[in-house]
């Protein structure tokens, strides 16, 4: 009418081209959907019924067994499997057909699913002597936003096959997915009490189910999947999928953060360690970085020609200016023969078979990388003895250094370290270090030594009221018998001349 504005904004012919043209490619992406066929055929695969529950068991026990056994083709014929993708299909469907009595039912079907495959993942790893989390297991604990970037374009993935009758799609998919492996890793978690491992697994879980039932609903919706009484869509579902998937992405990309951060610290520690290391020709034998917080915890062991006495104070610095985060780095130093020989050992050990009898031997055997002739565990797993063969390249010095790392490693576990029997070099007395290295090897080899003190220097004097402190030479006796060293004989070796406050011991 004349004299009045209609309040509305006239569309530009731009505007009307573009919305004519999105309008024409989702009439044409829809055409030939059958709906109901569609819908019956989600609903059928996502119910309960005896299939389903026997595929959940025999895929569960398979990805128990492959996790366990660290076998990458095991837990992929677990996830070929799997029956979960059909309830999870079934749940998006139900709720972008606002269809509750169909949502019940992939619950239920969900629900006993997850529960039964916890039952024998749980089962199956109080029965099995393998109680260490393998590489497989601990891939499954530290979801990121990687994870739920792949879960959603497998549940559109998922929900297209089934929309246009791509069967072959749906084995692509369980594969992308991998909904079981996670359950198993929850239910190894539980059977071990790591309620760490059960907690990040059941995590990558939940983002897998809410991000493919998710997706399944928007690819749903967008081939025209919605209430009979409802002719358009509300936007307030899909600001609701989005509040979903924000939550959901939040913690998943702090995780991102934290998984690059280890990253990075590992490649700027490599590169530290060979500028600290120039000359003395070294190689990192084992290191390992942890993201802790806001900060990163990094430790590594170096096996060198050459020490280098301020190693660990430099890599501290070098790391913080390079990281720009709290830094805690821990650098072990061993000197050895050939480095090189010591970092084909430690890959060598890495990739070998898991021991299904000893899981702490195996994960001695994986933090020694230098030849041994045996490592030993008790039953409980409270004690270990490794055995170092001759041509392990490590000094006594070396040795002792290695079982002091090892018992900070393994922490609550007395791990001793037997260097190879040989003729032991002359004391100085007034070495407290010397002496308790002298003491630490006479044990390991439970050797009754001959010893000669060497003119050994006098103890403090007798105060008032007090005895004389003994001389240098029987504190070393003593700290012998403290460490149950017998003494063969106090008349040992012959002392050489310039001898003072030294001891020369024999083991022939």
């Amino acid at each position: 009418m004349e004299g009045y504005e209609t309040g509305m904004t006239a569309e530009t012919p731009a505007a009307a081209q573009t919305r004519n043209l999105l309008r024409r490619l989702l009439v044409g992406a829809r055409r030939g959907v059958d709906h109901a066929e569609a819908a019956a055929a989600v609903y059928e695969n996502g119910g309960l019924s005896g299939r389903y529950l026997m595929m959940t068991v025999i895929s569960a026990a398979i990805a128990a067994l492959g996790l366990m056994l660290s076998s990458p083709a095991v837990v992929i014929g677990a996830m070929l499997v799997s029956p979960m993708m059909g309830p999870i299909v079934a749940m998006g469907f139900s709720l972008a057909l606002l269809d509750w009595n169909e949502l019940k039912q992939s619950l239920t079907a969900l629900g006993v699913g997850v529960g039964l495959a916890l039952f024998v993942a749980i089962l199956l790893t109080l029965l099995s002597p393998l109680k260490e989390p393998t590489a497989e297991i601990l891939a499954r604990t530290r979801p990121n936003f990687f994870d739920l970037l792949i879960a959603v374009f497998s549940g559109i993935a998922g929900a297209y096959a089934v929309i246009r009758q791509r069967g072959e799609t749906i084995i692509g998919v369980a594969i992308a997915t991998a909904l079981m492996p996670p359950v198993a890793t929850v239910g190894f978690g539980l059977g071990t009490g790591d309620l760490s491992i059960a907690g990040g697994a059941f995590f990558l879980f939940m983002t897998n189910l809410v991000a493919i039932a998710l997706a399944a609903t928007v690819t749903a919706g967008f081939y025209g999947f919605r209430p009979r009484l409802l002719e358009r869509p509300k936007p307030w579902r899909g600001v609701a999928v989005m509040v979903v998937f924000v939550l959901l992405a939040v913690p998943l990309a702090l995780s991102l953060r934290s998984i690059a951060l280890e990253s990075r610290a590992t490649a700027e520690t490599r590169v530290a360690v060979e500028d600290i290391f120039a000359g003395a020709e070294s190689r990192i034998t084992l290191l390992d970085a942890r993201s802790e917080g806001r900060g990163v915890t990094v430790s590594a062991l170096v096996s060198t020609r050459k020490l280098v006495a301020d190693a660990q104070a430099r890599l501290q610095e070098r790391l913080t200016g390079a990281l720009h985060v709290p830094v805690s780095a821990t650098l072990d130093q061993i000197v050895v023969a050939d480095p090189q020989a010591a970092a084909r050992a430690v890959q060598t050990s890495q990739s070998a078979a898991p021991d299904p009898a000893a899981a702490l031997r195996n994960r001695l055997a994986e933090a020694v990388p230098f030849a041994t002739d045996a490592v030993m565990t008790d039953a409980e797993g409270r004690r270990a003895i490794v055995l170092l063969r001759p041509d392990a390249g490590l000094d006594l010095d070396s040795a002792y250094a290695l079982e002091a790392a090892l018992r900070t490693r393994f922490d609550g576990v007395d791990v001793w370290v037997t260097p190879p029997v040989q003729e032991p070099k002359a004391v100085d007395l007034g070495d407290a270090e010397a002496r308790a290295r002298m003491v630490w090897a006479l044990a390991r080899w439970r050797a009754a030594p001959a010893v000669s003190l060497c003119r050994p220097a006098p103890g403090a004097p007798a105060a008032e009221g007090r005895e004389a402190q003994p001389d240098a030479g029987q504190v070393f006796l003593a700290e012998l018998a403290a460490a149950g060293v017998s003494i063969r004989s106090e008349s040992g070796p012959t002392c050489q001349r310039g001898d003072q406050n030294m001891a020369r011991l024999s083991l022939g």
